[in-house]
C-alpha cells in the first residue's frame, strides 16, 4: 500500500467510519416473534412542572426493520439504575405487549454484554 495513503488521513477516516457503522448496526434486537427492531440511545432530560431537571434518562428510540410508515416506532425510557420509566400521559399507538417485549429484549442484550 502507498505510504501517502497512510499520511493523508484516509486510513484514519476509514477506521473511524468502520467503527461508527459497526456501532450503528449493532444496535438491534430480535424479538421472540423474529421481528427485528433497530434502536438508538440518547440522553433525555426529565423536568418537573417548573421546568427544572430532575433526572437524566436514557431514551431508546425504536424502529421496526423494513417498515417506513413509523407505525411500529416508539420511545422507551430507562433510568441510570436500569429501571424502565413509563410516562403516564404517553400517547403511543404501539401495543403494551410489544413494549414489554422490547424492554425484555434490551434487558437481555445488556445483561449478556456485561458478562
Amino acid at each position: 500500500m502507498n505510504k501517502s495513503y497512510f499520511r493523508s488521513g484516509r486510513l484514519k477516516y476509514y477506521c473511524e467510519m468502520r467503527d461508527s457503522l459497526k456501532h450503528i448496526f449493532s444496535n438491534q434486537v430480535v424479538l421472540e416473534d423474529s421481528s427485528i427492531f433497530y434502536y438508538s440511545i440518547s440522553p433525555y432530560d426529565l423536568k418537573n412542572a417548573l421546568g427544572h431537571n430532575i433526572a437524566v434518562l436514557q431514551e431508546y428510540n425504536f424502529a421496526k426493520k423494513g417498515e417506513e410508515s413509523g407505525q411500529n416506532s416508539c420511545k422507551l425510557y430507562k433510568t441510570k439504575d436500569g429501571n424502565w420509566y413509563d410516562f403516564e400521559d404517553s400517547k403511543t399507538s404501539v401495543e403494551k405487549g410489544l413494549l414489554r417485549l422490547l424492554k425484555s429484549a434490551i434487558d437481555a442484550k445488556e445483561n449478556t454484554e456485561v458478562t
